[in-house]
Formats: structure tokens, sequence, C-alpha cells
């Protein structure tokens, strides 16, 4: 993909592409048609004079052909001769191997020139496509898929090793390569069959291991429904030999976001660029020939050949560097152990570093732009990522695996981080730090991206999962750790028992909550189902499956699993039962008995999650009656299995339990609910007691009660919440709203508990509350009773706000501040106050902003800086947005970059929002990775909603060509702009929408449709309730 708006023309792969070698592939067979063939017919009689003629015109003709086949022969020597010269001098180092092919498919290609598409093969496209259609006949006689047809690689051949040789042309962004794979005979095949898309195949040959001679290669094709590039051998192989596979390719450093692509940047008024990998997941194919799934592991031995006045980088650290006089340089790097295709990783630019060294010796490096290396913005995380690598270690008892870790932070990546082992590479605004300029908010998000990457050191890179099926398992893990590890730097933040709640639980249980969900393990058959595993289901939800799990195994016993799990599984592959069987083995080895798969199998293969309601038998003293059924936003909507309605779902559910009055609480208990409907005797429940479930929101589902139970929680939240815990003050804020959004709840009840946050001194509460006020604003924020529920809003904040105040400005301060807790709760309370208008909170906001503006001096706190230029850009003139803009384009440090480009999406002026979405496709102005987040913010702004809408519609072809194999984005852009639709009108937009522009993004839209279709039925079915219930509110 292109850095200008469309993607970088060039020609499609096809068959067609490899077909130029057919004519060395199977030489000559017989003579061509004309009359020399008409000569080799049958003839009449002749006379001896005639036959006499005829065998000296026969002696004379064989004289000709044999002087033409040694004319011939010698010609095709030189010619040879002149390609393998010209090849050395372009292309790759050849080390290894022969000197010359033997048993060699070569395709002619033009030294020094880009690859493109071949030329024709030589004995014509209709030739190669009868031997192609004869094979695949062949197949189907058999009642079976060719192996290059098959959604998954054949089990025939195992990769051992690789040595890959490369050498990197950043002159004009082409590379060239050299991959010998060394390779296991499982089964007999005359077939090779591996993965690789998008370059063109110079030569193949394969060899016996110890010189044992060539294996003669009968043709070769790709087969691009696949990826796949497919080797045909004049023999099989032999079952339990090893042979070398190599093949000389070259491509392109593409201008997009995957595979082996470029970035650039400008230094001291000069563009830069630099060559990045991105592999994961189905990517690798794009940068080599290789078997591209997660379980082939084999060890990789990479050598890069580039100019000198670049540095590369790998997995490995450099064994030798070779200088040559021409000013070119190759870097050997050392051999990786067992790993997989998708984390290898390399990179050629001209960065500088810092580094450190862990306890153990790991030496830590992080490599940025020059000026950001100077000016210090990488040391924080080069810091903590040093604490972070023994916190693993000690934590999971299993070294870090390599000798190094380097840090790479790139301008432009699809991601916020990708964990290659040894070389994780970071866009610049996930990593690069300025202390004098950054947010607590930006340094926790700093801060959490660095703990995932480097928990996938040890769950993905050293443990990975066998199939794409379970990404969970590493993904899942990493999120968990992103709490587990921060707490471990920030003791005080207590990340893991309340953050995770509203970031992670309550986030993920909205999406989870749509009858479009999936589970966390799917069936993934082929490449264009890898993709859609790669979300929040498998992030969020996975981690908080995760916690569920280590709460009721106890957190020691977890970490005793863990620590056994992973030294089992070290540099191979592990699916979810080896999980399941390892925690199992850790309980019992406390006394326990859970079979843990039978439990977790409900949790991760079947969608969705449960609501439990709890009801109180007013005929019998302390029984209680416990049901579970399947939580959904929208009744209405059809089941996404129609054989399986949601009555059918079922969940082994760990569900804790407290009693509790005015004064106190019980300790909590735990009852295993496994049945539709259940009774149970809980003691000491008396008349004027409350149920609460789900205790500290340990639990992977919602509670509902009945309106007599949620009555007298509302009560113990007026008179003295602190009797209930803070993590359950934030779940039955989260819950009540969305039992209400789904009609499980009366609309008042959520508002109700939303008065008693006047007294709430806990950032988490609030932090709850404004998370689950927002989709509720966007259903509302263009209705023409709007102002009504402003106004309640509004009369919530009002007391607290002017309790807290405004922080001072902390220039001078360090950067964590010890109370984070209260900077945190004064922040939300200002985002609420200023979203809703208080007039304080506006008038602050633009004083601060017309001082910057007056003094050219930023005097604006830290912690509040997007809250005060978002107010500002909303409230004052269009001079204040070209201030912002200009800020924007002159600043350089990242984190001030990105908060100020989402300001100006913050705008009342349609002009000057189109304006912005206009440009948000230049990407010499927005970086690729940010345009969708311009969209997004503009579509999240009431008066440039509509506009976002229409200008996702007139540009989807080129969204779709910029981010469509990217994961996460396509989907990001598609929920982000639909999300919050809530008319008739709009919803029969998006569903011609969807008709007019098939494939891509099927998921995301169908996924759009029901998210629109329930928000146009809580307008039809609860907004008036609402109205009604907040103009009687009003006026009491």
């Amino acid at each position: 993909m292109a850095l200008e708006e469309k993607r970088e023309k060039r020609p499609p792969v096809t068959p067609m592409m490899i077909e130029e070698e057919a004519a060395l592939r199977n030489g000559s067979r017989g003579l061509p048609p004309g009359p020399w063939a008409e000569a080799a017919g049958p003839r009449p009689r002749t006379t001896e004079r005639h036959i006499a003629v005829h065998k000296r015109l026969v002696l004379g003709f064989a004289v000709s052909i044999l002087a033409l086949l040694a004319v011939t022969m010698i010609a095709v020597l030189l010619s040879v001769r002149f390609e393998e010269c010209g090849a050395a001098a372009d292309g790759p180092p050849r080390t290894g191997g022969n000197g010359s092919l033997s048993g060699v498919a070569r395709q002619p290609h033009g030294a020094g020139q880009p690859p493109g598409r071949p030329e024709e093969d030589a004995r014509g496209g209709e030739a190669v496509e009868e031997e192609e259609e004869e094979e695949e006949e062949e197949w189907q006689r058999r009642r079976e898929l060719p192996p290059w047809a098959r959604p998954r690689l054949p089990r025939h051949l195992r990769p051992l090793h690789y040595n890959l040789m490369l050498t990197a042309f950043m002159e004009n962004f082409t590379f060239s390569g050299e991959v010998n794979v060394q390779l296991e005979v499982r089964n007999a095949s005359r077939y090779i069959v591996l993965h690789a898309h998008r370059m063109h195949i110079e030569a193949v040959r394969v060899a016996e291991d110890k010189l044992a001679g060539g294996v003669r290669v009968a043709r070769t094709f790709f087969y691009p429904q696949t990826q796949v590039f497919v080797v045909v051998l004049n023999r099989s192989l032999e079952v339990q030999k090893s042979y070398n596979l190599k093949i000389i390719y070259n491509a392109l450093i593409e201008n997009e976001l995957l595979g082996f692509f470029r970035s650039s940047y400008v230094l001291h008024g000069e563009r830069r660029f630099l060559g990045v990998t991105q592999f994961s997941p189905t990517h690798a194919r794009k940068a080599f020939p290789c078997f591209d799934e997660p379980i082939y592991k084999a060890t990789f031995k990479i050598s890069i050949r580039h100019q000198a006045t670049y540095l590369s980088l790998s997995n490995m650290p450099v064994e030798t560097s070779v200088f040559e006089e021409d000013g070119w340089v190759t870097d050997h790097f050392s051999q990786t152990p067992l790993m997989s295709t998708y984390y290898l990783a390399w990179a050629v630019c001209n960065f500088t570093y810092r580094e450190t060294v862990t306890k153990s010796g790991v030496v830590v490096r992080l490599y940025a732009r020059p000026d950001a290396i100077r000016r210090g913005s990488g040391d924080y995380a080069l810091n903590i990522t040093r604490r972070l690598i023994e916190f693993y270690e000690d934590y999971f008892k299993v070294p870090y695996s390599l000798p190094k870790l380097d840090l790479l932070a790139v301008p432009k990546h699809p991601y916020a981080a990708m964990e290659n082992w040894g070389l994780s590479v970071f866009v610049e605004q996930r990593i690069l730090l300025d202390p004098s300029i950054s947010s607590i908010l930006y340094l926790l998000d700093v801060t959490m991206v660095i703990v995932h990457e480097l928990c996938h050191q040890w769950f993905g890179d050293l443990v990975t999962p066998v199939w794409w099926e379970d990404v969970w398992l590493k993904e899942g893990f990493a999120h968990y750790f992103e709490f587990v590890g921060t707490d471990y730097l920030y003791p005080g933040w207590n990340m893991e028992k309340q953050r995770f709640l509203t970031d992670v639980l309550h986030e993920v249980m909205l999406l989870d909550g749509l009858a479009s969900s999936h589970p966390v393990s799917q069936e993934v058959q082929q490449a264009s189902d890898i993709d859609r595993v790669f979300d929040w289901i498998a992030y969020k939800k996975g981690a908080a499956l995760i916690r569920m799990l280590a709460s009721f195994m106890g957190h020691s016993v977890f970490q005793m699993g863990l620590q056994d799990y992973l030294t089992i599984h070290k540099y191979g592959n592990a699916a979810r039962n080896d999980l399941w069987n390892t925690l199992s083995k850790a309980l019992k080895r406390v006394g326990k008995s859970v079979n843990i798969q039978e439990v977790m199998d409900q949790w991760t293969l079947q969608m969705g999650y449960p609501v439990i309601t709890i009801l109180g038998n007013e005929t019998t003293d302390n029984i209680i009656v416990i049901s579970q059924e399947r939580f959904v936003y929208d009744s209405d909507t059809k089941p996404k299995d129609p054989a399986r309605g949601d009555n059918s779902y079922l969940w082994q559910i760990p569900l804790t339990i407290a009693v509790g009055n005015t004064s106190h609480i019980s300790s909590e208990a735990i009852i295993w609910v496994s049945n539709k409907s259940e009774h149970h005797r809980i003691p000491a429940l008396e008349e004027a007691s409350w149920l609460l479930g789900n205790i500290n929101q340990t639990g992977y589902f919602r509670v509902n009660y009945d309106i007599r139970n949620w009555k007298l929680l509302i009560n113990q939240l007026t008179r003295n919440h602190e009797v209930i815990s803070v993590s359950n003050r934030a779940g039955l804020i989260d819950d009540a709203f969305n039992l209400a959004r789904a009609g499980y709840l009366p609309q008042n009840i959520p508002l109700e508990i939303m008065r008693y946050l006047s007294e709430e001194k806990d950032f988490l509460p609030w932090h709850a509350a404004s998370r689950a006020l927002y989709p509720l604003d966007k259903l509302l924020d263009r209705t023409e009773n709007y102002n009504i529920f402003n106004e309640y809003i509004l009369r919530q904040v009002a007391s607290m706000y002017l309790k807290l105040g405004w922080p001072t400005n902390n220039l001078n301060k360090s950067l964590v501040q010890a109370s984070y807790q209260h900077e945190e709760l004064r922040r939300e309370v200002i985002m609420l106050a200023c979203s809703f208008g208080n007039k304080h909170c506006h008038q602050q906001a633009a004083t601060l902003i017309s001082d910057w503006i007056s003094s050219n001096r930023n005097r604006i706190p830290l912690n509040v800086r997007d809250i005060v230029y978002c107010t500002g850009v909303s409230l004052m003139d269009e001079d204040v947005w070209e201030f912002i803009w200009m800020k924007f384009h002159s600043t350089t440090a990242v984190s001030e970059k990105k908060i100020l480009l989402e300001a100006l999406t913050c705008s009342d002026d349609r002009n000057l929002l189109n304006r912005l979405l206009n440009l948000s496709l230049n990407s010499e102005v927005v970086l690729d990775q940010d345009a969708i987040d311009v969209i997004i913010h503009v579509a999240r702004n009431p008066h440039g909603r509509d506009l976002a809408w229409k200008f996702f519609r007139e540009k989807w072809k080129i969204l779709n060509a910029r981010y469509g194999e990217a994961l996460f984005m396509n989907s990001k852009l598609v929920s982000g702009v639909t999300e919050f639709l809530n008319t008739e009108g709009e919803l029969r937009e998006l569903k011609n929408f969807i008709k007019s522009y098939e494939g891509g993004a099927a998921v995301s839209f169908s996924r759009a449709v029901e998210t629109v279709e329930a928000n146009v039925r809580w307008q039809r079915l609860y907004k008036e309730e609402l109205f009604q219930w907040l103009r009687k509110s009003l006026t009491q």
C-alpha cells in the first residue's frame, strides 16, 4: 500500500508469473510443426537414385543438426555464465551450496531490474495450463484436493533450518534473496509446497544433503489462491531423508504496512528511509519463501547485505560483519533457537540506540531516530524493559531465551507493536515518551504496550499456539499480564484489581453481548479466516477468562501451573488442552480436583457470556433462586447459529456471593452454577439484607437482581458506599447501565445508582460511570430532548467538580505522581464536566488556550491537555483550529502530536471537519495508522457523524485497499464509524452500502448491522421511558 491515496500500482501475482521457466522444466518434445514434421511422415516408394539422393540429403541434414546443437550448447553455456555473473554482481551474497545449480529451474530476469511480471513461458501459456489441468484432473479422479489447493500446507515435509541471505537496495526499494531450507521428509512426495507471495522466483534447486546430487525439478508454479509456490520434482523425495531446497528470488520493499516494507522520517530537513518487517500472522511469505504456519518451527541463520550508511538488525546479535570496498557491508547474525516464521524479523535503518543490561546479562537496546535518542525519549521504555525482563524471569521461573532484546521505534507501523523475538517493533507513539510533555495517561499507555510485548517473549515466542484458532493463548495472556506487570512497576495503581475492570472486562462484554460475536477459540480453515481471530474477543475476553481462572484456582497455584506449562512446552507449540491439563495437575498437587478442561471449554468454545439472575424466595427463609441465560443486547436478533438458540447455552459459573447490610458485608462464598435454574440456601439472609454477586468482578458474567435487591443496593450506596468494595461499586454501575440498555432492567435504575457519585472519592467507579454513560450519550446526542439528559449528568458531576478543582501546572514535577488515583479522578470529572457543558469548565479551557496563543508558552497541565485542546477547538473560532493545526505540524514530540490531531476533530465547524477528513488520506500529512483515528473521532462528534459516515462510504475502496490486510484496522474503522448510527434511515444506508460493496470486512459489517439495529430498537422502546424519568427527577 502506497503512502499516496492509492495502493501502489503493480501487476498482480498470478500463476502465469512463474511460467517462463517451462522450457527448461520439460525440454523439447518432438519436432515443431511445419515441413520438417511432414518429412517425418510415411512416404511413397522411390527409385534407387532417389534413395541415394535422399541418403546424401539425410547425411547433410545430420551434419547440420550436429553443428546447430554445438552452437546452441556454446550459446547456452555462455548465457548461463553471463547470468551467474550478473546475479553475483546484483544479487544477494552466495554462501554455501554448490556454485552451479544442478537440478535447477531457472527463470530469466534482467540484472538490476526491479521485480515485476515475468515473461511468458517459452512454450506458451497453453502448454503449462494443459499440464496443470491434467494434474488437477488426476487429483479429482482421486477425489482429493491437490496439495497446493488445500487451506493448510501438506504435512509430508518439515523445515529444520533456513539459511536466508538478503540484499537490500534502499535506493530503489527492492531486495534480492537466497533461501536454503533444510527439509525433513515425513511422507514420500514429488511435490514441495511452501508459501510465497508477491515475489519473483529466479531459480530453484533441490538436492540431497551431503552433496548426494540434485533432484531434477520438472516444473514450478505459483498458486495464488492459497499463496503457495509449488516445486514439482521428477521423482519422489524419500522418507526419513533430508534435502536442501534453494530458491533465489527478488521482491519490492513495499510501500505499505505488511511484509518487508519501508517507512521514512525527516531529520534536519532531509527525508530518510528505513525498511522493517511485519510478518504476523501470514506475511513472512511476502519476504521469503517459507512454511508460514506457526507449527513449522525451525532455526534461522540470517545474513543482510546493505549499504554501509545503514545498519541492520534481526532477532539475534550480529556474529560477523564483512565490509566491501564498494561501500557495502554484510551482517551475519547468530543462529536463532527453534521459532515460527511470524515473529522472525529484520530491519535496515540508520537509527542510533541506547543500551542497558539485565541482572542475568541480557543486553537491551532501544533504537530510534537520532534526534529522539538524543532527547532521551526512549530512556523510560529502556529502563522499564530491563526491570520487566527480570520480573518475568522471576515470575515464570524460565529465563529469557536470547542474548539480547532490541526495541525498535518506527514512524509507521500497522499496530501498536509486534513481539518479534529479540527484535520487538513499536510505533513511535507507543514507546517514545518525553517526560516534560507527557501525561499520566500517555505514560500508562506506553507502559502497558511494553509490558504486553515482553510477555509475548514467553507466551507466543517461546511457547507458540499450534494454530491460529487458539491465538488467545498468547494474546489473552499478554493482555492479562499488561495489568500484572504494571502492578509490579507501580504497586499503588491496583491495575489488575481495578483498571482491568473498566479497560478490559466492561469493554469486551459490550462486544461479546452481540449475537454476531464468536467463541474465543474459533475454527480457522484458511488464510482469509486468520485475520478475523485477532480481535478484542481473543485479546480482552481471553484475558478476562484467564483472570477468572486465576481467581478460582488461587493465584499461587495458577502461577505454579504457568511455570510448568512454559517449561514443558518451551521452544515448541501448545494447544488449549495442553494448558488445561497442566493447570489441572497443578491443582491436584495442592489437593484440589477440578477438571479445568470441562469448565473452561464451555467458556472458550461457546460465544457470549451469561447473565446470572438472583431472586429472593419470599416464601422460604434463606432460599434464593439462581438462574443463568445468555446475555444479548437485542433479543430480536436471530442467533448466529440458527440450530442453536440462546436457551441452549450453559456455563459452569464460579459465582461468588456475599450478604450485606447497612454497616457490614459477609465474607464471600463460592457457588458453582451449572444448570438453567438452581435453588440455594444462603445463611443470615435477613429482611433488610441485600445480596451481592460476582465479588470484585472476577467472573466473566453480569449479575441481575430482583428490583427489591436493586433498591437495597442503591440505598446502601447512598448511605455508606464504602461497605461495598470499589471494584463492586464499579461493577454495579456497569451492569446496571448495560442490563437497562438490553431491556433486562428499567431505564431509571442505572441513573438512580449514579446519584451516589457526588460522595465517591475513588477513581474506578467514576471511570466506570463515564464509560457506561458514553454510549448512552451517543444514542441521545442528536435528539431534541438531549438537554434534559445533559442537565441531569451535570447535576451529578457539579459537586465533585467543585471539590477537586483543576490541577496546577506541573511541568517541573515528576511525571509519575504518587497521587495517581487522585489525579485520574480529577481528570475524569473535568472531562465529564467539559463534555456536558459545565460553564466554569468551558471558561477555564478557553482561558488556558488563549494564554498559550498569546504567550506562545504552553502552561496547560499535562494531565488535562487533551481535554483543554478539544474543548477549546469546539468552543472557539477557526483561528484556534488553525493554531492547533500549526502546532500539530511543528511539534516533534509524538505524544503531543497525537492529542493535537485528535483535538482537531472536536470542531463544531462542518467545513473544518470535512477538510480534516480529506487531509487524513494524505500520508505526507497524517500517518497511515493515524488516519483511522481521525475518521473515527469525527464520527464521535455529533456535528461530524454524518460527514464521517458519508466520507467512509465514498472512500471505502481506498480505505479497504490501504487497511484491508492489516489486523484490527478495517474492523476498528467499520465499528468506529457505524457504532453510534441510530436512525432507521442510517440503518437502511448501512444495509444498502453493504449490498453495493461485496467482499472485505464481512464480519465487521455483520456486527455493525446488529449494533445499529440494537440502537434503533433502543430508541423505539426505551428512549421515551428514560426522558420521562429524567423530567420527573429534575423537577423533584
